[in-house]
C-alpha cells in the first residue's frame, strides 16, 4: 500500500510540474526558459552549474535561457567577488509586470481595433475644397466604365463647377460604357434634361424628394460630395459600389421622365 502512495506522490509531482511548466509556456517562455525559471526559482540564488543540473539542461544552453530570462525580467544577477549566482524574481513581482502590459494594452485598445483588419477593407478618404474634389471628380471617378450620378442638383454643381460636366462630355462620355443620372428637381434640373437628354438617361427626382448631396457611383468606388460645404467622402469597395448601385436602380424606377 505505501509503495502505490509512493508512486502516485511521484506522479502526482511530476503532473504539478507539467502543469507549471505549461503555464510558463503559456506566458511566452519556451520549454528550457522555463525549466531555468523553475530551477532557479527552488534554488533562490545559485550559480549557472547547479542551475544547470537542476533544469536537467547542458551549461551552455542554461547560459542562453538564463539571458533571455534576465532580458525578459524573470531573473536577477549577482556578481560576486568569486563567482556569478542567479536569482528569481518574485511572481508576484512578474504578475504585476503582466498587468501593467495588460493595462497598456487596453489603453491603446481603440488604436488597434481601428485597426483591425477583418478581410477586405473599404478605403475611405475624405477630401475638402474645389481643387480637391475637381480632381476626384475629373480623375478618379469620370475615368470608370459605368457611372452612376444620383440626385445631382444641376445648379449647385454649375454653381460651383460651370465646367464639369462638359469636360465629362468631351473627355469620357465615349469611353463610359454606361452613364445613367438621377436630378433634383428643380429649372435647372429640368433645363438640364432637355439640354444633355440625348447624351446618357436622366431622370428627375420627385418634387417632395429632396437630396442634399451629390453622389456618384462607379464599378467600386461611391464619392459623396457635400457642394454647399465643398466636403467629399470617398469609398473604395467593391461590395458597397454594388450596393449602392442597387439603391441609385431603385430611385430610377421611383424617378420621373421628363420630355
Amino acid at each position: 500500500m505505501s509503495e502505490i502512495l509512493t508512486h502516485f506522490k511521484i506522479f502526482a509531482i511530476l503532473k504539478y510540474m507539467e502543469i507549471e511548466e505549461k503555464l510558463l509556456i503559456d506566458l511566452g517562455l519556451s520549454q528550457n526558459e522555463s525549466r531555468v525559471y523553475l530551477a532557479v526559482l527552488g534554488l533562490g540564488s545559485d550559480t549557472v552549474l547547479n542551475i544547470a543540473k537542476k533544469a536537467g539542461i547542458k551549461r551552455p544552453t542554461c547560459y542562453l535561457n538564463l539571458d533571455n530570462l534576465l532580458t525578459k525580467g524573470y531573473i536577477t544577477r549577482i556578481e560576486t567577488k568569486n563567482t556569478t549566482l542567479y536569482s528569481a524574481e518574485k511572481p508576484s513581482v512578474i504578475l504585476n509586470k503582466y498587468k501593467e502590459k495588460i493595462d497598456n494594452f487596453k489603453d491603446l485598445l481603440p488604436f488597434y481595433e481601428a485597426k483591425f483588419n477583418r478581410g477586405p477593407k473599404p478605403k475611405i478618404r475624405y477630401y475638402e475644397g474645389k481643387e480637391e474634389l475637381w480632381n476626384v471628380y475629373t480623375k478618379i471617378m469620370f475615368p470608370s466604365e459605368e457611372l452612376y450620378f444620383f440626385g445631382t442638383d444641376i445648379e449647385k454643381v454649375q454653381k460651383t463647377f460651370p465646367d464639369l460636366f462638359n469636360y465629362w462630355l468631351k473627355k469620357y462620355h465615349p469611353k463610359n460604357k454606361k452613364t445613367m443620372e438621377i436630378v433634383s428637381h428643380n429649372e435647372a434640373g429640368l433645363n438640364f434634361i432637355k439640354d444633355y437628354g440625348k447624351t446618357h438617361p436622366i431622370r428627375i427626382m420627385p418634387k417632395t424628394l429632396s437630396v442634399l448631396a451629390d453622389s456618384v457611383i462607379s464599378e467600386n468606388k461611391i464619392f459623396i460630395v457635400s457642394l454647399d460645404n465643398l466636403l467629399g467622402v470617398l469609398i473604395e469597395s467593391e461590395d458597397l459600389a454594388k450596393t449602392y448601385k442597387n439603391f441609385f436602380l431603385l430611385a430610377w424606377q421611383a424617378a420621373k421622365k421628363t420630355k
